[in-house]
């Protein structure tokens, strides 16, 4: 099992407990992080150390994403699996799909890579290389379908995840915070590069906010993996709260979030709270991405729905005044906070009906026990 990031160590680590119910003896290694760890997975290497943004970004991980492939893929040789699931992280997962292939390991890839937004040609690699395909989009099958690849749409997993586990009160109290008062949610991305490019811009765009809304409360829940102390070493002084493991309460009984584009983006949407979608990466790496995607939208969330939903700011309209503007006008404005949680219904009705990681687990389970993948209906 292959995950290169927050979200797939997340989603991996859910398949993999429903594994383990199935096959009590059976073992699972691979790449991931925290959550397949304590899901009882063996790492050959950790998620903390090889996620990155952007092909120009990756340079510096060479290195260590080279060894961890090595390991794995000297692993596949000596021992082949009974089954491969990849997560996503394309680059890593396609070659390593070839190493399976040759040893006979039954492909299933979780998570497809944004074809439909670059890299359409992937697809006919995909279609040599995979065995089966579980995507948590529903464009996402019609487009494999035509391609000529067994896919099999299975909703997705954040369905299934995305709970509260505290009341507003007894949130506010553990952190010191005013039920009464409006909260605003910042989540910088789940990356150190990520957090280094948008955070900054946050914390100005609070000093804004404060000074238009004095009792405005602003927290920051840490994504898994990273390092409070990179946190704390850009928001220093500015009045915001970080947590952790508190994402999803902090994101519920927020008035208005800003969310670096990306899976955090789905979370707040599942959870009903207005959000602006936020992102900044190196000049480079923007410059090469605007020719090489085909979208004209960047958050899922108004990929999914067609239109542009909920407002993006990115790169250069990623400013202080921007983000500060616009998440005051998500807590003021109410008709723009009822078209947004209106159209976050849509978006649910059309993320599937749940048990996600369980349907997962079964497609991999009927070819280790039948020797194919199992095909739905």
């Amino acid at each position: 099992m292959v995950a290169g990031e927050a979200s797939g160590d997340m989603y991996g680590a859910e398949v993999a407990r429903y594994l383990f119910k199935k096959f009590p003896g059976c073992r699972i290694y691979g790449l991931g992080g925290q959550r397949m760890r304590r899901a009882g997975v063996h790492l050959e290497g950790d998620i903390s150390k090889t996620a990155v943004v952007g092909p120009f970004e990756v340079i510096s991980y060479l290195g260590t994403l080279y060894r961890v492939f090595r390991r794995i893929a000297e692993r596949i040789e000596m021992d082949p699996p009974a089954a491969a699931i990849l997560i996503d992280f394309p680059d890593f997962n396609l070659r390593l799909a070839k190493r399976l292939k040759q040893a006979g390991t039954p492909v299933f890839y979780y998570i497809s890579p944004q074809v439909w937004a670059w890299r359409e040609g992937r697809v006919k690699q995909i279609r040599h290389l995979v065995d089966k395909m579980l995507v948590i989009f529903p464009f996402e099958e019609e487009l494999y379908r035509k391609a000529g690849v067994d896919v099999e749409f299975v909703g997705h997993p954040l369905i299934d995840m995305v709970r509260t586990t505290k009341s507003k009160e007894e949130f506010c109290a553990n952190h010191r915070l005013d039920p009464k008062k409006p909260i605003v949610a910042l989540l910088p991305g789940s990356r150190k590069k990520e957090v280094r490019f948008i955070l900054p811009t946050l914390c100005r765009a609070v000093e804004l906010i404060a000074a238009a809304k004095p009792d405005a409360q602003f927290v920051l829940p840490i994504a898994p993996g990273l390092d409070p102390r990179l946190i704390q070493s850009i928001v220093q002084s500015e009045p915001i709260t970080i947590l952790t493991n508190e994402t999803y309460n902090a994101i519920r009984y927020a008035r208005a979030a800003v969310v670096a584009s990306g899976t955090a983006t789905l979370e707040t949407a599942l959870l009903g709270t207005p959000e602006v979608i936020v992102y900044r990466i190196s000049p480079a790496t923007w410059f090469l991405g605007k020719f090489l995607l085909k979208v004209r939208l960047f958050g899922i969330v108004n990929i999914i729905l067609g239109e542009e939903v909920v407002p993006e700011l990115f790169q250069e309209k990623m400013t202080p005044a921007a983000v500060a503007q616009m998440t005051e006008r998500l807590m003021d404005d109410v008709w723009m906070q009822s078209r947004i949680r209106g159209n976050y219904e849509r978006l649910r009705r059309q993320l599937g009906s749940g048990k996600v990681a369980e349907r997962v687990a079964d497609v991999v389970a009927h070819s280790i026990n039948f020797g194919q993948p199992q095909t739905k209906g």
